[in-house]
Parts: C-alpha cells; sequence; structure tokens
C-alpha cells in the first residue's frame, strides 16, 4: 500500500498541474526558458481567446513544436495510413448492421457509407465527429501557430513522427474499431457529440487538465490503447522535446490531455529534474 504522505504528494503534484495550459521549462541544460502550452484540437473561437501572455511566450521563442509536423506529411501516405490494406467496412459488420451504418452516413455528410467503405473505422469516427464540431476559425489552434511560426521564420518541428500516432491506432484490431465505431454511431448516450464536445470545451477553458485526461481516456478502448496513445507518446514527446530546447528556445503545443497526471508530460520533465512552473493567462472573452 502507498505511503499517505506519497498519496498527498501526487494529489499536490495533480492539483498544480491543472492550474494553467500554459507552462514554462528551464533548468539544467536548458539554456533560455522554453514553454509548452496544451492545445485543444478545435477551431472554435473561445479556444483562441488567451491573453497576451501566451502570444509574448510564442514570439520569445526561437522555435516552434507540435505533435506532428503536419505540413510535411506527404498526402499519399497520410491517405495510406487511413485506409484498410486487404478489408473493407462491408466485410466488417452483418447486412443489417451495414445498412444501419449506411443510413446514418448517409445523414450526417450526404454520401452512404461504400464512399468511405476501405477508411479504417478509427477515421471515419474521426472524420465523423469533425464534421459536427463548430469550424468559426479557419485552422485548428495548433494549426493556427503552426501558420504563425512559419510567417515568423522559426525553425518548426515534430515531437514525435507520423507513425508513431498511426500504429498506435493500428494497434487496435479493425474489429475493435468497427465495434467501437457502430455503438458510437447507434447508442443515444454515446451519440451526444456537441454535448461532448461542449463539456470538453468548458473542462479545457477552465484550465482543468486533470479532467481533460480524464475525458480523453476512454474506458471502452482496449487496455493497451490508452498505454499506446497517451503515456507512451508523452515519453517520446519530452524527450524530442528536451532535445531541441536544449539548443533554442522553444514554445510547443501539444494536447492539453498529455499534460496532466503521473505518466504526463509535465510530471515527467519534472522527475526528470527539469523546473515547470505555470505561467497564469486569462481568457479575453469567455
Amino acid at each position: 500500500m502507498k505511503k499517505i504522505s506519497f498519496i498527498l504528494l501526487l494529489f499536490v503534484s495533480s492539483s498544480l498541474f491543472s492550474q494553467s495550459l500554459l507552462w514554462k521549462i528551464s533548468g539544467k541544460k536548458i539554456k533560455n526558458p522554453s514553454y509548452i502550452y496544451g492545445t485543444i484540437h478545435i477551431q472554435d473561437k473561445r479556444a483562441f481567446s488567451f491573453d497576451e501572455s501566451v502570444l509574448e511566450a510564442f514570439e520569445s521563442s526561437d522555435a516552434f513544436a507540435m505533435e506532428i509536423l503536419m505540413d510535411e506529411i506527404p498526402m499519399q501516405e497520410m491517405m495510406d495510413a487511413m485506409l484498410m490494406k486487404n478489408n473493407t467496412l462491408d466485410k466488417l459488420y452483418t447486412k443489417e448492421e451495414y445498412r444501419v451504418l449506411d443510413s446514418i452516413v448517409k445523414v450526417k455528410t450526404g454520401a452512404g457509407v461504400l464512399l468511405y467503405n476501405k477508411m479504417k473505422p478509427f477515421f471515419l469516427s474521426s472524420q465523423l465527429m469533425q464534421l459536427e464540431m463548430p469550424k468559426d476559425m479557419d485552422l485548428a489552434l495548433d494549426l493556427f501557430f503552426l501558420t504563425e511560426a512559419r510567417k515568423a521564420g522559426k525553425p518548426c518541428y515534430g515531437v514525435e513522427k507520423f507513425m508513431d500516432q498511426i500504429s498506435a491506432i493500428d494497434a487496435i484490431s479493425l474489429e475493435e474499431q468497427a465495434d467501437m465505431l457502430y455503438k458510437s454511431l447507434t447508442d443515444t448516450a454515446e451519440n451526444d457529440t456537441m454535448s461532448k464536445l461542449n463539456e470538453m470545451l468548458e473542462t479545457y477553458m477552465n484550465f482543468d487538465l486533470d479532467k481533460m485526461l480524464e475525458l480523453s481516456t476512454d474506458s471502452t478502448m482496449p487496455a493497451d490503447f490508452n498505454e499506446n496513445f497517451l503515456i507512451k507518446r508523452n515519453v517520446v514527446m519530452v524527450k524530442n522535446f528536451l532535445k531541441i530546447s536544449k539548443k533554442q528556445s522553444l514554445f510547443c503545443t501539444v494536447g492539453a490531455a498529455h499534460l496532466a497526471g503521473e505518466d504526463g508530460v509535465l510530471e515527467l520533465l519534472r522527475k526528470k529534474g527539469y523546473t515547470v512552473e505555470p505561467v497564469f493567462f486569462k481568457w479575453t472573452e469567455n
């Protein structure tokens, strides 16, 4: 049984890491402070209403990094990763399930499921969700920062590789992906996309990193998915963040859910002996 003092330490640490989305990283071999900013991958203008503190940290940094440099992924490589090589959706479902899926997809997209027949169920689910998200801004938040970094002539990096993410997704069998897609579209409780998105955004705007992690950790996923998709990727992100930030000051955006928890990016940095400090800011409109 863990000692009470250790539990209290984890509680205090967890609470501390819930106070901000912007964090200053310094110490050891980092010559000039670098920053990590927790983002949310949406185009809702509310997520863009940060005050000058965030822009000052961005502008003061020599370089920019994000999870994956999206503008450097070859389109064909991206398409190939999203498609099944030796399977199709109609083979993953019974005729009745496929008929139901087809009718739902038609309502959401205007096209039948046959158009997506080669797409991995995970990516079809993602695309259907994207269709329901508000799009007040031209770009998602992390891509906004990438565009601004390119304009400013900053060196840009990815703290992980595209195939790292794909490998985590491919660790889920196609049958499991198909089951999750079907349940998400036919279960009334699961299919309330806007309610879920609003809860996620409200949590984000409240700087509640612990709840962001909770909302992003899906208990319906196979046991090793969260391990692969969050924890193992956190380790890779920290390794590459440090590799870059030891050479130049860095402003790095990662999904906010990667920041929290004992295995989160912030705690991993702290355990390595780096100083991890919150940079407080306010939303200009909420």
